[in-house]
């Protein structure tokens, strides 16, 4: 080779460490092009710009693989020492493949690459294989502005990191380097950046602004100036479901959701047929759930849809209050997000215990047996059918629609879940993509919330001072925005008042320092007290949607049962396979 590169540095507020020894020059020869360079290597600690005006370290940082390409220029002849390529010394100190995640208690910065163990430093590898090069550390003494930081302590240790330095394999040898001044962060600190999904690391923007050549990015990740928010993403369902022709009539098949079935009618359920759903959604055990969810897959007594589909749903019912309504929804497939992305919103705290068990029936049946229920503001994106429903029973109707606009009308949603917080919860844990959803409009008519009274095996002060009448009278006549609830203990009741803005709900949390229990029914919650099961009962107001979705929307879980959807959704109309 007949032209060497050079390797120079920046100017620096110190001396910079230089070659000692004349090293040689590495040739690499690709069609007809040379790579020749200049020597006088300069191998320098680092910018001073890399840290702050004061001099404290910012952030830790690893050490990237570098690509460097060539320009196809030839740089003049010199008499200065060359650069020789030399085979790697097996016998080679440890490096900084060996430093990978080890801790300094110091500040250390790059100040040399000896070749061979026991020579002075002054031999310079090849870039081909720098790679297996040591490198020699020593301490940076950085000073640091005593005013801001009297005591002079740094603010963190760095870890050390592994340093790769490899040609890029469809470029030439770089000629570059010229133009690079190679920094290695050590100890400096910065912020680190804004959100974890931007894999920015604090050598990119040096080496990248340093090269120029945005090509460097894919070996760096790619810097991303913001990030476009998570939304809701539905779609339709292949859906699961029963053959009415092999497992009989629906009306045999269904049942409420596991979490309001008691032991007895549990046994009333199982005993209506041996492929009533309560076998897959309550199972003694989950193991035997996914055996016969794989049977009845296999035998045709569950059949799943060639074509995706959304389904309309309709349920007619009679509320507590005694008033018929109707609600509707839309089933579909919903992309599973984590809380802290705010499409789903909770709005109660959830147990452990709970979502255990869900989490070992949804990986013996690797499918969703039952739906949640979703609140949306604004109106439905379809048109409900007016025709023959494709399903019938209990009240409830289904009917397949058209998909169009459905997806694009969620995408700048807010979902808030107002039945299964501990089957969605189950599902991010589980690692599903999608689960299973019943998407209701606020605006729906017949969206309805009812109280859920507190039974208190203990409760605090509050002794009756009227009858329970007159106290439920005063109770209603209360302004919403304000928390207010009934006590009620043997020979009377008494109202009692909390702050503006609370809820029912919260004040009886403060109120109920022992377990309760839970009932719509204000005559079952005065009949425990009568009987010596409680010490007292409360009883509240139906929180508003509007409150739900204000202390959602703030990050803020209520109490457990603060609202009570009616009517639930039946479970076995349609099954969602993880696949």
């Amino acid at each position: 080779m007949s032209k060497q590169p050079a390797l120079l540095g920046r100017p620096e507020r110190r001396s910079a460490a230089e070659l000692e020894r004349p090293p040689g020059v590495v040739e690499d020869r690709r069609g007809e092009e040379q790579v020749a360079a200049e020597a006088g290597v300069h191998l320098r600690g680092f910018a001073a710009e890399r840290c702050d005006g004061d001099g404290v370290l910012e952030q830790s940082a690893g050490v990237d693989v570098v690509r460097l390409r060539a320009r196809g220029q030839f740089a003049q002849s010199s008499a200065e020492p060359l650069i020789r390529e030399e085979p790697p010394d097996e016998r080679l100190q440890p490096g900084v493949r060996d430093l990978a995640g080890e801790k300094l208690e110091e500040a250390v910065q790059l100040v040399g690459v000896p070749t061979h163990r026991g020579r002075q430093l002054g031999g310079v590898l090849s870039l081909r294989v720098l790679d297996r090069a040591n490198v020699e550390l020593e301490p940076v003494a950085e000073l640091v502005d005593p005013a801001e930081y009297s005591d002079g302590i740094a603010l963190a240790e760095p870890g050390v990191e592994e340093l790769d330095v490899v040609p890029h394999p469809r470029l030439d040898l770089p000629a570059l380097v010229d133009q690079l001044e190679r920094e290695v962060v050590g100890a400096r600190l910065r912020p680190p950046a804004l959100l974890s999904g931007d894999r920015v690391r604090a050598l990119d923007d040096t080496i990248l602004g340093e090269v120029g050549d945005r090509a460097h990015g894919p070996s760096l990740g790619r810097k991303q100036d913001g990030t476009v928010p998570p939304v809701a993403v539905v779609k339709p369902i292949r859906a699961v479901r029963y053959d009415e022709s092999v497992a009989g009539p629906l009306e045999q098949l269904v049942a409420p959701p596991y979490d309001v079935i008691d032991e007895a009618q549990r046994e009333e359920l199982l005993a209506r047929s041996p492929f009533n759903v309560v076998h897959l959604t309550l199972p003694e055990d989950e193991a035997d759930a996914g055996r016969l969810w794989r049977e009845w897959l296999s035998d045709g007594v569950l059949v799943r849809d060639q074509e995706p589909s959304f389904w309309a749903l309709e349920q007619r019912y009679v509320g507590p209050d005694g008033v018929e309504r109707t609600r509707r929804g839309l089933v579909a497939a919903l992309r599973v997000e984590p809380y802290e992305n705010r499409v789903v919103l909770p709005h109660e705290r959830t147990h452990a215990e709970p979502k255990e068990g869900r989490q070992r029936l949804l990986d013996a049946l690797q499918a969703h047996a039952e739906p949640i229920f979703l609140l949306y503001d604004g109106e439905p994106p379809y048109e409900h059918p007016t025709g023959e429903p494709d399903m019938e029973v209990e009240g409830a109707r289904l009917w397949r629609v058209p998909p169009e606009g459905i997806a694009d009308t969620f995408a700048d949603k807010q979902l808030l879940i107002a039945d299964g917080h501990h089957r969605y919860e189950t599902a991010i844990a589980f690692g599903a993509e999608h689960i299973l959803v019943v998407l209701v409009s606020t605006d729906d008519p017949g969206l309805m919330i009812f109280p859920t009274h507190r039974v208190a095996e203990r409760i605090n002060g509050t002794s009756p001072t009227q009858d329970l009448d007159q106290a439920l009278a005063e109770l209603a006549a209360k302004p919403a925005d304000r928390a207010a609830a009934v006590v009620y203990r043997k020979g009377g009741a008494a109202l009692v008042e909390g702050d503006e803005g609370a809820l029912d709900v919260q004040l009886v949390e403060s109120l109920a320092p022992g377990p309760v229990s839970y009932t719509p029914s204000v005559d079952d919650a005065v009949a425990a007290v009568e009987r010596g099961d409680a010490e007292g009962a409360f009883i509240v107001r139906p929180t508003r949607i509007e409150d739900v979705f204000r202390f959602a929307q703030a990050g803020e879980t209520l109490p457990q049962k603060t609202t009570y959807f009616y009517p639930k959704l039946l479970s076995g109309l349609l099954f969602l396979p993880l696949e």
